[in-house]
């Protein structure tokens, strides 16, 4: 009997700030068995958007407002996402972020690595910068979000603190055959600003960044120039080459 994969990740109004959700369940699907979503009380339309989702596969539960109100800290994002996770029955678990999306030549290592039984494995993520059509490629204590994240394990194993990774023992064998692509800096740029100062105030509960009161509409370049920047080095998926050229 070949090893069962389960794909897991939660939402929050991602209409409102421009989630790439749909796409990120859409990526999932090309390797799991099963998805698990939970959306935590969305009000902006994203229940409808999920609601039409036709993916036998799937599996969506719709929590109440309040229960993301009284959840606080940045602790909340690994708390709904291992509400997600615990509606798998699978035997290793996928974890993909709601503004990331699995590059379908991971396909094949993906599948590789749990035939092998190890307990879990260190991924790729790329940050997108600027326009979806660059990549940061700056050291990684300047970058934003971590870009090796353990996010393949064994199901059992949960996600903690800010939810960036899953805290399970990982080997770094499939890291460079296995890439997620963030693409939550390069969503569109009118709702940026807000998306940022909502993560920051909302929930990880610090002050946001002042220099976020530079501009409107975000500017990316107050953060990073074009020297740390690359064209990135792999097509985007098919399915996100539509949103890609609506945020170019």
């Amino acid at each position: 009997m070949s090893v069962s994969l389960g794909g897991f990740l939660f939402i929050k109004d991602a209409i409102k700030y421009d989630y790439c959700v749909k796409q990120a369940i859409e990526s999932m699907s090309g390797v799991c068995d099963q998805i698990a979503v939970v959306d935590a009380g969305s009000q902006d339309g994203t229940r409808e958007l999920l609601y039409v989702i036709d993916d036998p596969k799937l599996t969506i539960q719709f929590l109440m407002q309040d229960q993301w109100n009284e959840r606080k800290g940045k602790q909340k994002l690994s708390y709904f996402q291992n509400l997600a996770a615990e509606m798998l029955t699978t035997d290793y678990q996928l974890l993909v972020q709601a503004d990331e999306v699995i590059h379908p030549d991971s396909y094949v290592a993906i599948r590789e690595a749990i035939e092998t039984g190890a307990e879990g494995f260190l991924c790729e993520r790329v940050n997108l910068w600027g326009t979806p059509n660059h990549m940061l490629v700056v050291p990684e204590n300047r970058q934003p979000c971590s870009t090796s994240v353990v996010r393949l394990t064994k199901r059992g194993y949960w996600c903690y603190d800010d939810g960036e990774s899953i805290a399970a023992p990982a080997i770094a064998d499939y890291r460079n055959r296995i890439k997620i692509i963030h693409y939550g800096f390069v969503r569109k740029r009118e709702v940026m600003k807000a998306k940022i100062i909502n993560m920051q105030e909302g929930v990880f509960q610090i002050s946001h960044d002042p220099k976020l009161d530079l501009c409107d509409t975000f500017d990316s370049t107050l953060w990073f120039k074009d020297s740390d920047l690359e064209p990135i080095d792999f097509e985007h998926p098919p399915i996100m080459k539509q949103w890609v050229l609506d945020r170019l």
